[in-house]
């Protein structure tokens, strides 16, 4: 006799209803507590005989030698444990624990209810990105007076000129910055170089923002009139550089994009007259106060403005901003551009870039039908494709050098490595 036996079992309902369900009595010895090999062979053969999805019943039975006939050992729920145990881990899905079913046998009456989907894909690794491995940046504190001008210069160099009401506030201001200027800050932070698809050469990244001292919950916002002069430490002395925006339409991902020209108007009427009595011009005011309270402020304006472009040449700043956020010091690339696909380790769901040393620029791909997709890269730069994920603390690294308009694709294969090789392998990404 098999130790393993079809039996097609059909229970009535209370409404009469006819159910089916396909069962299997797998036999233990009495003691028996642990599957042998027979058996878990016999539990994985089941597989050839049931359907998609089809569920499925096993009983842990043995053989009662003196009335010749199947029973249930008194360890009858420690053998189903142990059917449900190998069962998933051979990709069957257990119907809730093991539990009793109605039976015509003696002694407690067990069985393992389970389901096998032949259809399922290959479960693919799921790394994590770097941001989330790496601990953010340090942040820079320094508090200022908004009413006097000011230069600060970051660890990094990063230069910010705070003229005298560049900020909206005349109480001090605490002013927080974060420094990214190389490629492994940038891989690490999630800060690719991309502007609607194109890779953008950069000069540096920064985080800017402002607080009030006294309350650090109450951000303060720049005047937009003036702007903070800034110089990036590597863009600096480029002037096709611009100042790149993070895309506020694009939470998701980082997409940078040159800020809107927006300018606060301030509108009043004042009335000058010509000498035949002709309106020349009108400004309006709504009181003696506010009159005399403005020629006082366009007379120290006119002071100021003075103050700032001596203090602007002695700066010698090539870009304003006027935005809070990551900001970004870079220009367009002009040198042919084309899209660059390679297929990816299947294997493992990784990060894909493409970091460009000699134009400074990182791309990050859209994986698409099993190929990383990098949207407009120079075609005739080498760069170096890098591939990386992070799986339950286990780092996995590949990089190899390319050439977008080259024929030849290098194959991605994973490898897993220490974490100390990947923080060597960042770190000269200068």
């Amino acid at each position: 006799m098999k130790k393993l036996i079809l039996v097609l079992l059909v229970i009535a309902s209370v409404n009469n209803a006819i159910a089916q369900k396909v069962r299997y009595n797998l036999l233990f010895k009495p003691e028996q507590t642990k599957l042998t090999e027979t058996q878990k062979n016999e539990i994985a053969e089941l597989i050839e005989n049931i359907a998609d999805g089809e569920l499925i019943t096993i009983y842990p039975l043995t053989n009662d030698t003196i009335f010749q006939r199947l029973v249930f050992a008194k360890n009858a729920k420690i053998q189903a444990l142990e059917i449900a145990k190998y069962a998933e881990s051979i990709g069957f899905k257990t119907m809730g624990t093991p539990s009793n079913f109605p039976s015509s046998y003696k002694g407690l009456s067990v069985s393992v209810s389970l389901k096998y989907y032949k259809q399922q894909e290959e479960p693919t690794l799921a790394g994590s990105m770097l941001k989330n491995h790496y601990p953010d940046k340090p942040s820079q504190f320094f508090v200022i007076d908004p009413t006097k001008d000011t230069l600060i210069t970051g660890n990094e160099g990063t230069k910010l000129f705070f003229g005298a009401g560049s900020l909206m506030s005349k109480e001090k201001v605490q002013i927080e910055l974060k420094e990214f200027y190389t490629m492994s800050d940038y891989l690490k932070s999630d800060l690719p170089t991309i502007s609607n698809g194109e890779m953008i050469q950069t000069g540096g990244v920064i985080y800017l923002n402002a607080t009030q001292e006294s309350n650090s919950k109450q951000q303060v916002k720049i005047n937009p009139d003036k702007g903070v002069d800034v110089d990036f430490t590597i863009g600096k002395a480029d002037p096709d550089m611009q100042v790149f925006i993070k895309d506020t339409r694009s939470p998701n991902s980082m997409n940078w994009v040159l800020p809107p020209q927006t300018k606060i108007i301030w509108e009043m009427t004042e009335t000058t007259l010509d000498t035949k009595g002709n309106i020349i011009s009108e400004k309006k005011f709504n009181s003696k106060a506010e009159w005399e309270a403005h020629l006082k402020a366009e007379e120290n304006e006119k002071k100021q403005e003075i103050e700032r472009q001596e203090a602007r040449v002695k700066f010698q700043s090539k870009l304003n901003i006027v935005n809070l956020g990551f900001i970004n010091c870079d220009k367009f690339f002009n040198e042919p551009m084309i899209q660059y696909e390679i297929a990816i380790d299947a294997k493992i769901k990784a990060d894909y870039y493409l970091v460009y040393k000699d134009v400074r620029g990182v791309m990050c791909a859209q994986i698409e039908n099993n190929k990383a997709v990098f949207g407009s890269v120079p075609s005739n730069k080498q760069a170096i494709l890098i591939a990386v994920a992070i799986i339950d603390k286990q780092a996995y690294y590949f990089e190899s050098p390319i050439t977008a308009n080259s024929k030849i694709f290098p194959k991605v294969e994973l490898k897993p490595v220490d974490e100390s090789y990947l923080n060597k392998q960042l770190a000269l990404l200068k």
